[in-house]
């Protein structure tokens, strides 16, 4: 029959599929996508908007405590008693009844021009104010120079409870600064006001880029600064460590900033989670899709699918289609000709036939199962030291094993696809490579194109064992290269090992023993890989060997190029 005439049952199965799958397909990734869109927006609104709140309360505290000190500053009873010493009293109240008004307080401290503190609300002195020197540096020295303008001054944290950040006004009475007052904020104090969130970070540096306060220590670097990855960021910043938003705002008069950085990389991971789920889940529904459509079309359309089927094979030479139609119509009629046909025809050749392609099947199958023990029991004993050394590895060497038994032990197929018999060989050399680690290594190159060849199935894994029984021979280690291609109506195998070859004699045996019908030696990997394909395709195909003592040793395996039709040599047995 034509290759490109339409099939009713194609048409069936494709119409299912167009208008059932893909509508299913487009409006879940649309929602996928959508909701996660709208994820995204809401980490970033909700970000912006717990900045602007940080911002806000940072802002206002420290602005009441700046006001205070310009008060202060001004107020006559300030300024008498730095001339007189008197009405202490007075003032460290007005003092105390302030800072037990705000949410968060600090400690204060009234000192004369020669930093003598005079007023305090604690006992300790702070560094800013020690030693002979302290009036010229620091804040003090800043206060000294603009004694007009209210000074912030950050202060390196070494802990919780010491300060991190200064509001200072200087006094001026008569023209000279007569003394100074100041607002200590511990560091303990700032990250309780800022600790709100638990997933996200806030991180308060003056315009210098050093922390006053955060709540997260790894986004402080070793000088005390916030981590260049994010400093003076907005938006999605990228790192080693994580991916975070960011948002960055900045408050009296570009004194204060204020980050707030969200982690994102979790959104990222449950953005690819959900999508190798959405992927499973539709590789599923395509799969079941495509196999309902297929079944629904199948049962529509079999009867027409076996007549042309029954027809094409026997113009391809096999006889042995039946047709089973219980229609009680025109098509059961046919079907009871067709079938009378092929068994007129059948019993003039069956009896010639039917002995010779017995025995060639029979010697097959026995040389398909003649299946290696000692690799088994090598395998096994490997297995047995990875269980106690490395069961990660011991579970990944049991699962290749029983898949390379159970593709041995399949008696219900003979023939395979090249690919399958590739893979095969792969995870026999896998569990080869675990065996030997370093000392063996192998490389496989296949044209793509000859991956659809059809093969007898074993075909290249008894030539690899083969190569590491005789080739790690006086050798230390093993490199095993398999490449296969198409020349001309021919599918090559080329297996080249660099093991330590055969001596001329011991090849001229082998040679000897490949051209035999009956094999009474112990090569019986290379023998049977010979029979079989000549047993299949005819003796212009099979197996030829060429060696080097010490110098490797190349086995090509010649066999005709087929793509699942019929050839003459399949024909004589099957």
């Amino acid at each position: 029959m034509a290759s490109n005439i339409r099939r009713f049952k194609d048409d069936i199965r494709n119409s299912f599929i167009i208008y059932a799958l893909i509508p299913v397909i487009i409006i879940t990734v649309a929602s996928y996508l959508l909701s996660f869109s709208s994820f995204y927006r809401n980490i970033v609104s909700r970000n912006y908007e717990y900045n602007e709140q940080i911002a806000d309360t940072v802002g206002s505290i420290i602005g009441t405590y700046q006001q205070e000190a310009d008060l202060l500053s001004n107020d006559d009873t300030m300024r008498a008693y730095l001339e007189t010493k008197h009405s202490k009293s007075a003032l460290y109240e007005t003092l105390y009844n302030f800072m037990n008004q705000m949410e968060t307080k600090g400690s204060f401290f009234v000192f004369d021009d020669k930093l003598r503190p005079l007023i305090q609300s604690t006992n300790h002195i702070p560094e800013y104010a020690q030693g002979e020197n302290a009036i010229k540096w620091g804040i003090i020295g800043r206060m000294l120079d603009t004694p007009e303008k209210v000074i912030l001054s950050r202060h390196p944290a070494l802990d919780a409870d010491s300060q991190s950040l200064t509001v200072g006004k200087a006094v001026v009475i008569e023209g000279h600064v007569a003394g100074f007052i100041t607002f200590d904020f511990n560091k303990s104090d700032l990250v309780k006001l800022i600790s709100k969130n638990s997933s996200t970070s806030v991180v308060i540096t003056d315009h210098f880029g050093y922390v006053i306060a955060c709540t997260n220590e790894l986004l402080v670097n070793e000088l005390g600064k916030m981590d260049m990855n994010y400093r003076d960021q907005s938006g999605v910043v990228e790192s080693n460590e994580d991916s975070q938003y960011v948002t960055r705002s900045e408050i009296l008069d570009g004194e204060i900033r204020i980050y707030t950085l969200t982690s994102i990389g979790y959104f990222r991971s449950m953005l690819i989670l959900a999508g190798l789920l959405l992927s499973l889940l539709f590789g599923m529904l395509a799969l079941t899709t495509y196999l309902s459509a297929r079944k629904i079309a199948n049962s529509k359309t079999r009867v027409i699918d076996d007549i042309i089927r029954a027809i094409e094979n026997v113009q391809n030479g096999n006889l042995d289609t039946r047709l089973l139609v219980k229609s009680n119509d025109e098509f059961q009629v046919f079907a009871d000709a067709y079938n009378q046909m092929l068994d007129d025809i059948k019993n003039l050749i069956e009896a010639n036939k039917e002995k010779a392609r017995q025995n060639i099947l029979s010697e097959i199958k026995q040389l398909e199962s003649q299946f290696n023990p000692h690799f088994l029991f090598n395998t096994l004993e490997a297995i047995r030291f990875m269980v106690k050394m490395n069961p990660s590895s011991a579970n990944t060497m049991i699962l290749v094993l029983s898949n390379l038994l159970r593709y041995s032990i399949n008696n219900t197929i003979s023939e395979v696809s090249l690919a399958e018999d590739v893979e095969y060989t792969k995870n026999y050399l896998l569990i080869q490579k675990y065996r030997f680690g370093s000392l063996f290594d192998y490389d496989i190159r296949v044209e793509e194109a000859a991956l659809d060849c059809i093969v007898p199935k074993l075909i290249i894994q008894p030539i690899i064992e083969n190569a590491i029984q005789h080739g790690f021979a006086n050798r230390q280690s093993l490199t095993v290269k398999i490449e296969v291609g198409i020349s001309g109506d021919n599918l090559v195998v080329i297996i080249n090992d660099d093991g330590e070859g055969m001596e001329p004699q011991v090849l001229h045996n082998i040679r000897h023993i490949l051209g035999q019908h009956v094999n009474h030696s112990s090569h019986v990997g290379l023998y049977n890989v010979h029979r079989r394909v000549q047993l299949i395709y005819g003796e212009n195909y099979g197996v030829d060997i060429t060696s080097k003592h010490h110098g490797g040793t190349v086995v090509t395996i010649t066999l005709p190029v087929n793509w699942g039709g019929t050839n003459v040599a399949e024909g004589s047995h099957r």
